[in-house]
C-alpha cells in the first residue's frame, strides 16, 4: 500500500514522520495510545506525534477509540473515511491482561434504535476479555 498517495489524497504534506506513523499504525490490527507510539518513536517530539495523529484523525486516515481508563487510542481506518466523519463501524476488543486494543473489522456495531428526538453522533462498542496471546498463556 502506498501511504504517500493516501496522505497526499487527504490533502496533507507527505513527511518522513507522517510516513513512519502511518506505517506503524498499518501493522497488525491494533489501536495504539499516544504513549505507546512515543516509545516506538523515541526520537520524535511528542507534540509532533500528537499533531500527526490529530491531523490523521481530522482527515479520516485514523479513528480514535477511548478505552475504559479514558486513554485515547488511534487505529488506521481500513477504508477511506470522509473528513471529520468516520465510518469504521466495527467493534473494538480490549485485552484485560496486556491492555492492547484490537479492531475487530468483521464484527459490526449493533443497530441501536434511539427514542424520537435523539440523534447519535458516534457509537463506540468495546469488548473486554483476553486476546489470543494472553488466553494461550
Amino acid at each position: 500500500m502506498d501511504f504517500s498517495v493516501q496522505i497526499r489524497e487527504k490533502g496533507l504534506k507527505v513527511t518522513p514522520a507522517r510516513l513512519s506513523v502511518i506505517e506503524v499504525l498499518s501493522e497488525g490490527n491494533q489501536a495504539f495510545a499516544h504513549a505507546e507510539l512515543e516509545k516506538i518513536f523515541d526520537t520524535m517530539d511528542r507534540v509532533t506525534l500528537y499533531r500527526i495523529l490529530n491531523d490523521f484523525e481530522y482527515v479520516g486516515l485514523v479513528h480514535k477509540i477511548v478505552d475504559a481508563e479514558g486513554i485515547t487510542r488511534f487505529a488506521l481506518c481500513k477504508k477511506s473515511c470522509p473528513d471529520k466523519h468516520h465510518t469504521d463501524d466495527h467493534v473494538h476488543f480490549n485485552c484485560q491482561i496486556c491492555h492492547k486494543m484490537f479492531c475487530l473489522d468483521k464484527v459490526h456495531e449493533p443497530q441501536i434504535n434511539l427514542p424520537n428526538g435523539f440523534k447519535a453522533e458516534r457509537l463506540q462498542t468495546l469488548i473486554y476479555g483476553l486476546c489470543n496471546s494472553c488466553n494461550a498463556a
